[in-house]
């Protein structure tokens, strides 16, 4: 008599009796992109809009300190000039004899006795009597004005191309605001 078959573990069903086991598949959900483009457009038209502002104060600054540098400049100028007229007019109230002996060679045309005066120039025209020309500090040098650098900053300084600045940077903050378009069905409608 033959015995009956013992299941165990390693026991495999007759090749008659396969059944197939079906996995279910599922669909792999599609890659959404780490960061909405709508950002992207939004951050853009908001850096637009600030630069829009931005650099046309700063320009205006940078015009302010220019001239305040200007007059302070000019002010030194006007400081040095008074202070060598004041030291002249010193000098002269102490009888300084350098500054005599100058003054009547100039003014007078005398010069002291024993002493032999050269001038220096050709021509007649160049002979003044006036002591202030040698007292004039060097001009002034005033400081050059403000350029714009960029294109950003000519477009944003300019009337009218800042208006249309601020237009395309309102587009893009519209862009950025608008929801995200999302792939699928549309829902029934009935």
């Amino acid at each position: 008599m033959r015995s009956a078959p013992t299941s165990t573990p390693s026991a495999r069903p007759p090749a008659g009796n396969r059944t197939r086991r079906r996995v279910a598949l599922r669909p792999i959900p599609a890659l959404r992109p780490l960061i909405d483009a709508g950002w992207l457009y939004l951050i853009a038209g908001l850096l637009l809009m600030a630069a829009v502002v931005l650099i046309p104060a700063r320009h205006d600054l940078d015009r302010a300190l220019w001239r305040r540098d200007r007059v302070l400049a000019a002010e030194m100028h006007r400081l040095d000039r008074l202070t060598r007229h004041e030291m002249y007019l010193e000098a002269v109230h102490n009888r300084d004899r350098t500054v005599l002996s100058q003054l009547a060679v100039r003014q007078l045309g005398l010069a002291p006795a024993g002493s032999e005066v050269i001038l220096l120039t050709d021509h007649e025209a160049d002979l003044t009597a006036s002591v202030f020309a040698s007292l004039e500090p060097e001009s002034a040098r005033l400081p050059e004005g403000p350029d714009v650098e960029s294109v950003l900053g000519r477009l944003a300084t300019d009337e009218r191309a800042r208006l249309w600045l601020l237009a395309g940077a309102s587009v893009l903050v519209l862009i950025g605001l608008l929801p995200p378009s999302v792939r699928g069905t549309l829902p029934d409608r009935a």
